[in-house]
């Protein structure tokens, strides 16, 4: 019997992912290769963009194919209610991914080892890459910002015990792992003290580099700020998420946060870490924004000058506060504004990655396309290196920046 897996969204339903895989693998079910020959064909959803739902709508019309050969259609992940019911159509079963402990029950067989799938978090991941793992530290939200779907899909906040993570992250230092990433919906709110945790987790030996995110600004501790130049495997890089730059805006997203106190968040970080990367998440074309208001996140994002910025226009989400807003900025308005943004990110990022020629910096390969090879600094901006040599994906190598442009920079060994 083998088993498909279509994941789509963020970086935590990759990690669900590869604790799904776990259990297929309990389960005795073989990883497919294709949709083809799978007997299961397993979404794993994300409810936050509409984009990501369609396409897993969109996914559940081509497997009907299979569906009529025999095949079952699961879906997992981030689902919510009103989408699950539309999902029915195409599906055989969908569940919470926190109920992963009953895929054995949905797939007719005799339970596993009750140890084995009691707490999804605890299920050891058969991980995608054998350099880079995703470890989840705590999950679901307790801010409930208008917009998002995570407490309807998630819940409220779950954080795993400081043993359990440090073992994850011990056992993956010991088997060679040069990238891991710390992941929560709002991961600094990790009871009982995210610092603490970061602290106990630097003090692990090895050569590798730690990144954790998504951060919260109103969460964003004086402690943390004064920790993280100490901290020898984790880079000074910081996504902290803006959404908007108006105070009103704002307080119609339940950020909890102003313009100015999220200025001067950005203020002290740079003082404390004068080389810090930070990047960020927007929303563009929210109910309401106007054009002033749009404007005040474009001066916000030329003040920063990010890195990066993951800019996305405002869809709703059913069953959150915003979904009973007016979605009134039109679908072109919205297109506008994110276009306006990216130049201002091409600009800032251009900017910040010309600094950086004639510096050397540590880079780990992840890729390689035709005669040259990818990989990311520990400020993650993406290295695009031409050379004779032959480099192992998975490494640390030190590459020399010769030439910058807005989204890559050039180097060599």
């Amino acid at each position: 019997m083998k088993y498909y897996l279509f994941v789509i969204g963020c970086d935590m339903n990759k990690s669900d992912a590869e604790r799904i895989a776990t259990v297929f693998d309990i389960l005795g079910y073989k990883r497919a290769e294709s949709e083809e020959e799978a007997d299961v064909l397993l979404a794993v959803a994300c409810s936050v963009r509409l984009s990501a739902t369609n396409r897993v709508f969109g996914r559940g019309r081509e497997w009907q194919k299979y569906r009529k050969r025999g095949a079952l259609t699961m879906v997992s992940g981030c689902v919510l209610t009103r989408d699950k019911k539309k999902l029915e159509k195409y599906y055989d079963h969908i569940f919470p991914i926190e109920e992963m402990n009953k895929l054995p029950e949905l797939l007719k067989l005799k339970k596993a080892k009750k140890d084995d799938l009691s707490e999804y978090l605890r299920i050891h991941p058969i991980y995608e890459s054998d350099f880079r793992a995703y470890i989840p530290i705590m999950t679901g939200c307790d801010n409930f910002c208008s917009y998002c779907a995570v407490p309807y899909t998630r819940g409220r906040e779950k954080s795993r015990t400081e043993e359990e993570i440090i073992a994850e992250v011990k056992g993956l230092i010991e088997k060679n792992y040069k990238e891991i990433i710390l992941l929560g919906q709002n991961v600094n709110s990790y009871k009982p003290n995210f610092t603490k945790l970061i602290v106990k987790i630097d003090k692990l030996k090895g050569e590798h580099r730690i990144y954790f995110y998504s951060n919260h600004p109103k969460d964003v501790s004086g402690e943390l700020i004064k920790a993280l130049p100490g901290l020898k495997h984790f880079p000074n890089y910081l996504h902290l998420p803006l959404q908007s730059g108006n105070d009103e805006i704002l307080k119609k997203m339940n950020r909890h946060y102003t313009k100015d106190s999220y200025l001067k968040l950005i203020e002290k970080i740079k003082k404390d870490i004068p080389d810090i990367v930070i990047t960020t998440d927007i929303i563009v074309g929210f109910p309401g924004e106007k054009v002033d208001q749009f404007e005040d996140t474009k001066m916000v994002m030329e003040n920063v000058g990010f890195d990066m910025a993951y800019i996305s226009e405002y869809s709703e989400r059913p069953g959150t506060l915003s979904a009973k807003m007016e979605d009134d900025v039109p679908d072109q308005e919205k297109a506008k504004r994110e276009k306006e943004l990216q130049k201002v990110l091409g600009r800032t990022s251009g900017e910040n990655n010309k600094k950086l020629v004639g510096t050397t910096q540590r880079v780990l390969i992840d890729a390689k396309k035709k005669d040259k090879y990818y990989g990311r600094t520990d400020s993650y901006k993406v290295v695009e290196i031409k050379t004779d040599q032959s480099l192992e994906i998975g490494q640390f190598y030190m590459i020399e920046i010769r030439e910058a442009g807005d989204w890559k920079l050039r180097g060599r060994i």
